[in-house]
């Protein structure tokens, strides 16, 4: 995948819909940010992805700082995701803030 962008999402937002409102899921009643970042750990496991942030560029996002990303789901609920290098490979963080506004997030990833 070195080079190339993803042509599909690893999930959809009808997709995290589903997951969130249907009352069998595992996910029900939970944000989308929270599902999808579940989602995410799971697809990574069987697809190997060497930039993440591409991964999550079929939802809205914006760059905060260098190595700090926003992600937007149609809930309104927001993930942030932190890109670092470790041992000379990339890794990354998601959390989650409440109110993303008033945010600051270097105190997030501490």
């Amino acid at each position: 995948m070195k080079g190339r962008t993803m042509n599909k999402p690893f999930i959809t937002q009808a997709q995290l819909a589903l997951y969130k409102y249907q009352p069998s899921s595992k996910y029900f009643g939970q944000s989308m940010a929270v599902i999808a970042q579940s989602e995410f750990v799971e697809f990574a496991k069987i697809n190997k992805s060497e930039n993440v942030i591409d991964c999550f560029s079929f939802f809205w996002n914006r760059r905060i700082k260098h190595d700090i990303w926003l992600i937007s789901f149609s809930d309104n609920s927001e993930m942030v995701i932190k890109e670092s290098l470790k041992d000379g490979h990339k890794i990354y963080k998601f959390e989650f803030c409440e109110i993303v506004d008033n945010c600051n997030f270097d105190d997030v990833f501490v």
